[in-house]
């Protein structure tokens, strides 16, 4: 019956203001590392309602520059103190804009020379110090280094095809974790940034082999230090210990239903983990079934809580947030969306009862500012250095 009633509660957006989280989370020693568990079944039906302030310093939307050669169809979007990167859900060329919204380039262009790639970027670093950027690939060996005016500086050559590779740079190292297949030498490889020289590999983990493409890898680099990842083919968040080139298990949720939900693991700090939990739902017009978002749970480490959670943006007339993989990342909340998608999410809002005048001031003047057919805004939040674990 859990199922059912966390269903009906979430459909109907019952929150109370400060239920209490349940203390299920027990460790557990696997390896010789400590991993943190969930029971997700023990957990209470409440949802606690978080503000977005909670959790980010400031929040500003941004307006994209709008050109005919910017125009974006966003994947995903990374964030640093002075730019704003964008990778299409299409073939396309990574887009680099700076804080205001001013297009600056392109990064690399389509084609199969140096300095070019045929598909769309799978994750993307920006650094702001050394001005490089760094792209992989869905299946590449090469991991693309360029200037951040757009000016190809080299590639970094893996010994084999990389897939759909997640990378994290540290102390002159960039770490790869890619998705291995039967025959792959290794799923993580670390390289000398300055000399390309392959450092040390890791040998697959056997759980963690995959059949074919349809599955992803995730990743935040929301905490300094910490590469955090994991794998849709396995239900728990891990941690590349750079230093000691291992892979350690972080963290795991226990679900038992008849039905399989998919966990996708946000580390927001080293002791705060959101969850998103999905379940395969039949959905309207589209063949089969998908995996649709059916709850957030937010787990504090330290105190050994959790609580099934909504978010709004209380900055801008508490908007709800839409949590996904690529919501809170790299340090920042983020959210690059078409004007008249959020013309319309204001409109919702602004017709709810909950609305209050002071949301209504804030939420009609923003609508003032946006325009049909112009590039996209994006919602720009800095995470908090320390945010208040006890939020519920």
């Amino acid at each position: 019956m859990r199922p059912k009633i966390l269903l009906i509660v979430l459909v109907f957006g019952v929150c109370c203001c400060s239920p209490k989280g349940e203390s299920s989370i027990t460790m557990v020693d696997i390896g010789g590392s400590k991993m943190a568990v969930l029971s997700l079944n023990e957990l209470k039906p409440n949802v606690v309602k978080i503000p977005l302030s909670s959790l980010v310093e400031n929040c500003e939307l941004v307006q994209l520059e709008t050109r005919e050669d910017t125009y974006i169809s966003p994947w995903y979007t990374i964030v640093t103190d002075k730019y704003i990167g964008v990778s299409e859900d299409r073939r396309a060329p990574f887009k680099l804009f700076d804080r205001s919204g001013t297009f600056l380039c392109n990064v690399g262009s389509e084609g199969r020379g140096p300095g070019e790639y045929f598909w769309s970027p799978y994750d993307a670093i920006i650094d702001d110090q050394n001005e490089l950027v760094y792209l992989a690939f869905g299946m590449s060996t090469n991991i693309h280094v360029s200037h951040t005016l757009g000016r190809f500086v080299k590639d970094i050559v893996a010994p084999f095809r990389l897939n759909k590779a997640k990378i994290f740079l540290s102390d002159g190292i960039l770490t790869v974790v890619h998705m291995p297949f039967a025959n792959t030498r290794a799923m993580a490889l670390q390289f000398d940034v300055n000399t390309g020289a392959v450092l040390n590999e890791v040998a697959p983990l056997e759980h963690l082999i995959v059949q074919n493409f349809d599955r992803d890898i995730i990743n935040t680099r929301n905490v300094l230090g910490i590469f955090d990842f994991s794998s849709m083919n396995s239900d728990t968040l891990y941690h590349f210990d750079v230093k000691n080139n291992m892979i350690r298990p972080a963290f795991h949720i226990t679900y038992h239903s008849l039905e399989e939900p998919w966990m996708v693991y946000f580390q927001m700090t080293k002791d705060l983990l959101f969850t998103n939990v999905s379940f395969l739902e039949v959905v309207p017009n589209m063949i089969g079934r998908k995996y649709v978002p059916r709850a957030l749970v937010a787990t504090d480490l330290k105190n050994r809580t959790s609580s099934y959670i909504t978010v709004v943006n209380d900055y801008y007339g508490n908007i709800p947030v839409q949590v996904s993989y690529s919501t809170f990342c790299y340090g920042h909340y983020v959210l690059n969306i078409e004007p008249e998608t959020l013309m319309a999410d204001i409109e919702n809002r602004l017709a709810e009862s909950s609305c209050t005048d002071t949301d209504r001031q804030i939420l009609n003047t923003t609508l003032s500012t946006l325009k049909e057919g112009s590039n996209n805004v994006v919602f720009i939040g800095k995470l908090k250095s320390e945010i208040k674990t006890k939020l519920w």
